[in-house]
């Protein structure tokens, strides 16, 4: 009996701990989605990308060091809750398309909306946390596949699936797969200059200007939150920190909305207006070396 009790702890310290190394893992997609080669190194490792293929990468939270093959450095740092993303270093333009979905249980008659700008992205690294895409770069859209990625009880959602220059192509109906609008062309999107797009490192805060002591008091408990967020590499601390967070910009949200700096709904609070760092974020570039 005992040498069994000790063979199941076995096997639950084995898969917990399994569990934790694959929940450490994030899955960014290092792209090239142009007609020539490219060359990275990211983490003492080299990566070259022949034209229109793309990398699956595993990353763990924390540091990371990227360098372009011009020899620009970019520091990025992993945080604990982060959905991954996309490395660009290509500074190709990715745009995001919008594809409805309604359960069988409901009928509901859709319009759609005339003269839609849809928005696109060529960061160096394009965050999910932060732009937030259901669907990955090549992953296909299919009616099959959208009721899994919501609640049972979810009868109507709009997804968000975001397009690499290089999948981009006019649908395929006689398969009956082709599911999504295509309001943009490929022509539209086409990308021939390889240079990465790089961030500029900005220190500021945008503090609301105001005689309010009690709002300002919650606006420095952020900014400090922030701040602290951004230096600790602790997966508790963090969930620690985005919990007091989260408690404090519900409280903007309900007492302070006529300052205009907070959208969303009640259970989840955004606050880009203030130009957080890394709250809000999934992964941050830290520095750039040039």
């Amino acid at each position: 009996m005992k040498k069994f009790l000790l063979l199941l702890l076995s096997v639950f310290f084995i898969s917990n701990s399994l569990f934790a190394t694959t929940n450490d893992k994030h899955i960014f997609y290092l792209d090239n989605p142009t007609n020539k080669n490219i060359k990275m190194t990211l983490d003492n490792k080299v990566y070259n990308l022949k034209p229109k293929t793309y990398e699956v990468l595993n990353l763990k939270m924390g540091e990371h060091i990227a360098e372009l093959s011009d020899g620009t450095k970019i520091y990025f740092k992993i945080f604990a809750n982060s959905k991954g993303g996309i490395i660009n270093p290509a500074g190709a333009i990715y745009t995001i398309n919008y594809i409805r979905y309604q359960s069988k249980r409901i009928c509901v008659d859709w319009k759609e909306p005339e003269d839609i700008i849809l928005p696109t992205f060529n960061d160096f690294i394009m965050d999910k946390n932060y732009i937030d895409w259901e669907y990955d770069i090549f992953e296909e859209v299919t009616y099959k596949s959208m009721p899994k990625k919501l609640h049972p009880d979810e009868d109507i959602h709009v997804f968000a699936k975001i397009y690499s220059p290089s999948e981009v192509k006019e649908p395929d109906y006689t398969k009956g797969k082709a599911i999504e609008v295509y309001s943009f062309k490929k022509s539209d999107i086409d990308m021939e200059n390889q240079k990465a797009k790089l961030p500029k490192i900005d220190n500021n805060y945008n503090i609301p200007n105001n005689d309010d002591k009690a709002f300002q008091n919650y606006i420095k408990q952020i900014i400090a939150l922030d701040k602290a967020y951004m230096n600790t590499n602790d997966a508790k601390k963090q969930k620690e920190i985005l919990e007091e967070y989260d408690k404090i910009a519900k409280i903007i949200w309900s007492k302070y909305s006529k300052y205009n700096i907070s959208q969303g709904s009640y259970d989840k609070v955004n606050l880009k207006a203030l130009n957080l760092k890394s709250l809000d974020r999934g992964v941050i570039v830290t520095k750039i070396e040039e």
